[in-house]
């Protein structure tokens, strides 16, 4: 089963699709991987540069034929002047070797007779590197290898990959396996009172498989070109890589799987930019049905952009002028943001911390403003139209809306509850807007404040915590101004994830989108104000 599953990712992968895996291949292979080139608006060259097992520099170049013999005249158009180039110019990258390298071709398919007898000609030029093909079968052999090692061990785990592969390409994610599979994977979900604490030798292999899972899982994702799925899948994987670090101590390295995920999520991400601002609109056919959930497209695709947005800020991800361009599409004002539920907050984070950081703290004001009194109207006790809570995503929000799918008698309640009015009260009090929160108190208190606190901090960072405490809250009729400021600056402490990492943990689980982290981002990002890039 393991060899079949392994051949037909395998036939049906794309360059793009089986790049991570690939990398996955190479580290179990005993390879140090320096760089994986990104598939978007900026390429550096080599697809992929590492250091073999004996210290020598490699590169490789990957081709994506699946079922399909590479042709010389296809070799000698397409993809001999980039060999050219491989085998005359070492690397220029940090960290790589000097010295001779190694210059590889990859394909998923073969290579004709013609395309071997000129290879051999090129690697009898006066080129420092000397050229090696690996081809379909000497992928499917590192694979099988790999899987040796990183293939999940359990049942449960095996099943879950295998469902997440066969997935519906076109929908969401289904982030329930896929974490579900990660958890385990991770020991995430073992107590500490149940088994020895794991080694370094364990907590690296597990790292390396959640690496290999995710990477295969995904695969017909990228091949579907759904950004979406891959940017949120990629996320999950590693947020729960951190969440694993912080349980057992920090004790092994493991900042190249944080790397490569985060090399994942932003080529994801660049790549819905590219679809996006090619696009003349976002509606989708038919008309009549994508009128429902339109505004739900917009929120999800301002809140990932934003999030591209706030990387490039730290790293160059996209040219100047798409970064300005971006910059400029997510400050177009479309009017009040569709609130399907309360899990849409989440989506309007990440542009909140755009605007914070471009220092129009006005709009940021009011926007909040705005979000908590929608929300506290809507979900007053009397309200027949109260939002579902944020562990609800877009489709179950729509389901439950319509009383779908559920008795009800099973039906849960939303009415005279929330989870995200008190972030988005606390949000104002962190601001200094006194006269807002004093507007929307009378409401505010007459609605039962839930959160969920976690046993241990590195919980925020899985999508379903197995300990903690739902707590919820009542506040008095009045309140003390300097209660409220005081309550908002000491919630809790922002994640060790750089913040557009953050925010896009809060796309792919809005039920994060708590007090703490969200007051901390923000604050935060109020304060390093920076000008626009031209």
């Amino acid at each position: 089963m393991l060899e079949r599953l392994l051949e037909n990712w395998l036939d049906s992968a794309s360059e793009l699709s089986y790049q991570q895996v690939f990398v996955q291949m190479l580290s179990a292979s005993g390879y140090t991987v320096l760089h994986s080139t990104r598939h978007c608006l900026l390429e550096f060259g080599k697809d992929v540069l590492a250091i073999a097992p004996d210290g020598v520099g490699c590169a490789f170049q990957l081709k994506g034929q699946p079922n399909k013999q590479m042709t010389v005249s296809e070799f000698r158009r397409d993809i001999q002047p980039q060999l050219v180039q491989l085998m005359s110019q070492p690397p220029a990258m940090p960290g790589f070797p000097p010295g001779i390298h190694r210059s590889y071709l990859v394909s998923n398919g073969s290579f004709s007779e013609e395309v071997q007898v000129a290879v051999s000609q090129m690697n009898t030029a006066p080129y420092p590197s000397k050229l090696e093909l690996w081809s379909r079968g000497k992928l499917l052999d590192m694979a099988l290898s790999a899987s040796t090692k990183l293939w999940p061990s359990e049942i449960d785990d095996t099943r879950r990959l295998l469902d997440l592969y066969m997935a519906d390409t076109s929908d969401q994610l289904p982030l329930g396996l896929l974490a579900g599979m990660l958890s385990s994977i991770l020991l995430l979900d073992q107590r500490d009172s149940e088994s020895a604490p794991p080694s370094v030798l364990e907590l690296s292999r597990v790292s390396s498989s959640a690496m290999w899972a995710t990477s295969i899982a995904l695969s017909p994702f990228v091949l579907s070109e759904n950004h979406q799925a891959v940017a949120v899948g990629w996320t999950v994987c590693r947020a729960m890589l951190q969440a694993m670090y912080e349980k057992n101590g920090g004790k092994w390295e493991v900042s190249h799987h944080f790397e490569l995920a985060e090399r994942a999520i932003l080529d994801a991400l660049a790549a819905l930019w590219v679809e996006v601002s090619r696009r003349d609109h976002l509606a989708m056919p038919p008309g009549l049905e994508d009128s429902v959930i339109y505004g739900w497209r917009i929120g999800v695709l301002r809140g990932l952009l934003s999030s591209l947005y706030l990387a490039n800020e730290s790293q160059p991800l996209l040219p100047p002028e798409e970064h300005t361009d971006l910059g400029a599409w997510l400050m177009e004002e479309r009017g009040a943001p569709d609130l399907w539920g309360e899990a849409a907050i989440a989506c309007e984070f990440p542009p909140l911390l755009v605007l914070c950081k471009k220092g129009d703290d006005t709009r940021v004001a009011d926007t909040l403003a705005s979000l908590a009194a929608t929300i506290i109207a809507l979900n007053q006790a009397d309200s027949r139209l109260a939002l579902s809570s944020p562990y609800y995503d877009g489709t179950a929000s729509f389901l439950a809306q319509m009383s779908l799918d559920v008795e009800e008698s099973e039906k849960e309640t939303f009415e005279g509850s929330s989870y995200m009015a008190r972030v988005l009260l606390l949000s104002l009090a962190a601001i200094g807007e006194k006269s807002a929160c004093k507007r929307l108190w009378r409401d505010f208190s007459k609605l039962s404040h839930r959160y969920f606190l976690h046993a241990e901090e590195w919980m925020y960072l899985v999508p379903t915590a197995t300990q903690g405490q739902e707590l919820t809250r009542i506040y008095p009729s009045t309140y003390e101004w300097s209660s409220l400021v005081s309550e908002a600056e000491g919630v809790g402490r922002i994640p060790n994830l750089p913040i557009w990492l953050l925010a896009m943990w809060w796309q792919a689980c809005p039920h994060r989108a708590s007090a703490g982290p969200w007051l901390s981002s923000l604050v935060s990002s109020r304060t390093q104000v920076t000008p626009d890039i031209q």
